[in-house]
């Protein structure tokens, strides 16, 4: 890499350990570079400022952002909405169980609204909603976004609950066997979506879709 690139990197991970040192209520310009061994206007140069610097750690830290996969056609259409649902539940559960600092963002964006924060919320939303409009309207039997919006809830409240609480209703949050059930329970809930959804490929829902829509 190059020497900016390895600057860009440093103060990358300069951001993700103040936030889990400090939570969000100790993350600046001035923390970050001083952790960084950087100066203040090294961060603004290569940046812009906090929020854009927040936006560039979360690119590679969120879900939304670093995950794309699920969201090119070429590379997901013969799967079927369910198995592209279930992934993407599995991917969220994973990401939040091992980033101690993205769960403090995500904790902190619940609490807080400001510039920073609502640029993550609408940027996240963006990513998501590419996504979720794929699956939506394939099937008249449920609501997907409202199902799948339940599912993805109750994976980062558990997961922000963790923080603070050993247990949830028996479920212990912090060990395996915890997240193993809130996995298993996950697979449970998307087994039970609409037929279709589990049995045709997106690709062959999103013709139908597509020629009911035309007849219309």
């Amino acid at each position: 890499m190059s020497r900016r690139e390895n600057t860009e990197r440093a103060i990358l991970q300069a951001v993700g350990e103040q936030i889990c040192e400090t939570g969000m209520s100790g993350v600046g310009i001035n923390s970050v570079a001083k952790r960084a061994g950087v100066s203040r206007e090294l961060i603004y140069r290569y940046f812009g400022g906090m929020p854009e610097l927040m936006l560039a750690w979360m690119k590679e830290q969120d879900f939304w952002t670093q995950k794309t996969e699920l969201l090119k056609k070429d590379e997901t259409s013969q799967k079927t909405p369910s198995e592209l649902i279930l992934a993407m539940l599995h991917d969220q559960m994973d990401a939040l169980t091992n980033n101690a600092a993205l769960c403090e963002v995500r904790r902190w964006e619940l609490i807080e609204r400001n510039e920073v924060s609502a640029q993550l919320a609408t940027r996240r939303e963006g990513a998501a909603r590419s996504f979720i409009n794929r699956v939506d309207g394939l099937t008249k039997e449920a609501d997907i976004p409202a199902v799948v919006s339940v599912m993805l809830a109750g994976i980062l409240y558990l997961n922000l609950r963790a923080k603070t609480e050993e247990c949830f209703l028996g479920i212990p949050l912090r060990e395996k066997a915890g997240q193993q059930r809130i996995t298993d329970a996950l697979n449970f809930l998307v087994k039970a979506l609409p037929k279709e959804l589990t049995t045709q490929s997106l690709e062959a829902l999103e013709e139908a879709r597509t020629s009911l829509d035309n007849t219309e």
